[in-house]
């Protein structure tokens, strides 16, 4: 597995990051804390070393079973999770309109402990506020809660996980060292909005959704037996028809390529300089190997990115 500089943290990590929020066990299907722990152990046996979790992923559950999981391997993984939603959102915010969310200091301070208690861990490789609004990334009291934070030595890095325009916001008015936002060949605006700005301060980049969260990858009938709780079933159906498009230049690039389009999807973002490496939710052991030949080079040239936008 390749390793990239995380902006300039000092830090490197995996080029293919494990997106955790599967192991919370609510938002995606339920799935046992033993058969969890197992699969995290052999995600990170298989070289891929960053974990990407929250407070809200299963309410805490995905960091338990990520500090339970890696406990004895504290120094070989990078710990990156986030705090902002309520508990007891995760599983169920597809029923409020407006989903709680918290970004003062004295929320961001007790949460940063919660979430080292959990993790098992004395510090927090890097520490993001998750999914700040625009009015939100707009105030000094949860950056300087942040910056607080580091000098305690509890994090090693901030910054925000957002839309692309949020994280810049927050790279331009107060220096956020790390940021993540979704990004893949149906949604490449980060490309524009927020990858020169992260490169001018030096920022390292969290690609987050390259399957745009199924969008990219799922045929109707897999959409249709998925777990009757599964978030995804709650996706705009506009939004559905309009990745559909690009799914299916995914994978006629794809097919020239003779490789699985989910190849092609992570090979997309991974062709950017500017990303520092690409979050994958993996479910079962059985996705580890096809995501880590995935991120191998050669990634997709210039060329080949632009051409998923025009008709192949």
């Amino acid at each position: 597995m390749n390793s990239r500089r995380l902006g300039t943290t000092g830090m490197n990590v995996s080029a293919l990051t494990m997106g955790c929020w599967e192991i919370g066990g609510l938002a995606w299907g339920p799935m046992p804390a033993p058969e969890a722990v197992d699969l995290v152990q052999a995600v990170a046996d298989a070289g891929i070393t960053a974990f990407d979790t929250a407070e809200a992923y299963g309410n805490g559950r995905s960091e338990v079973i990520l500090g339970h999981a890696l406990r004895d391997r504290r120094d070989e993984v990078t710990f990156i999770t986030k705090t902002g939603y309520l508990p007891g959102v995760d599983g169920a915010q597809m029923l409020l309109d407006e989903q709680p969310r918290d970004y003062r200091a004295t929320s961001i301070r007790r949460a940063c402990e919660l979430s080292r208690q959990r993790l098992q861990t004395d510090y927090i490789d890097v520490y993001l506020l998750h999914d700040p609004p625009m009015d939100a990334v707009v105030r000094e009291e949860p950056f300087a809660e942040l910056r607080r934070l580091q000098d305690r030595g509890e994090i090693r890095a901030w910054g925000v996980s957002s839309s692309p325009a949020v994280a810049a916001e927050a790279v331009r008015r107060w220096g956020a060292q790390v940021v993540e936002t979704p990004f893949n060949a149906a949604n490449p605006l980060a490309a524009e909005e927020l990858f020169p700005v992260a490169a001018a301060s030096g920022a390292g980049v969290l690609a987050r959704s390259p399957f745009a969260s199924g969008n990219l990858i799922l045929t109707q009938e897999q959409r249709r037996v998925l777990y009757a709780g599964d978030w995804r079933h709650f996706h705009d159906p506009e939004q559905v028809a309009a990745d559909a498009a690009v799914a299916e230049r995914l994978e006629k690039l794809a097919d020239m390529r003779d490789e699985p389009a989910t190849d092609t999807a992570i090979k997309y973002v991974l062709g950017y300089p500017d990303v520092s490496t690409c979050i994958v939710g993996i479910s079962a052991t059985a996705e580890i190997a096809p995501n880590v030949r995935a991120a191998g080079e050669p990634y997709l040239d210039a060329i080949s990115r632009a051409g998923l936008a025009e008709t192949l």
